[in-house]
């Protein structure tokens, strides 16, 4: 009553073993990818947010002092504003120095530096007596505006 198995080469037996061990072995990989990818992001995505929550805190700060600096010279004589005005213009170009954290950071640097710029030539023209054409110029809504985008869309900037 012995059945002998049936005539399977044993070379076959053995190729598929090692195809179904490439396969897991593939398998494990993908796996072990996907997750390292998964994770290298979610790193840098909560870099981001952190240092984008810097960025916000810095671009604020330089607006709190940018607008105590142009009361100042909205408050001074006629005398004194030019230097003042010379103030608020180093100010600005100051501005342009910081280095952000992130690209979100970036532009909404360059969106107050544009308000900031905007009002010291408003100053400028009053001085001169130049008031026509001057739109009204509010840093802060510039500012508020760059930085909602930011808050909207969190972690855009990564790449992975």
């Amino acid at each position: 009553m012995n059945h002998p198995e049936p005539d399977v080469p044993r070379s076959a037996a053995n190729g598929r073993r090692v195809a179904l061990v490439i396969i897991l072995i593939a398998f494990v990989a993908s796996a072990t990818t996907a997750m390292l990818a998964f994770t290298a992001s979610h790193r840098a995505r909560t870099a981001d947010a952190t240092a984008q929550t810097a960025d916000m805190a810095d671009l604020r700060a330089a607006l709190a002092e940018w607008q105590a600096q142009v009361t100042e010279a909205q408050r001074a004589g006629h005398e004194q504003a030019p230097q003042r005005l010379s103030v608020l213009a180093s100010r600005a170009a100051a501005l342009s120095a910081w280095k952000p954290r992130t690209p979100c950071g970036q532009q909404a640097r360059a969106q107050l530096r544009v308000a900031m710029d905007a009002r010291v030539r408003r100053i400028d023209e009053a001085l001169a007596g130049k008031t026509a054409g001057l739109d009204r110029v509010d840093e802060q809504a510039s500012l508020e505006g760059a930085l909602h985008q930011c808050e909207v869309e969190p972690g855009r900037d990564v790449n992975i």
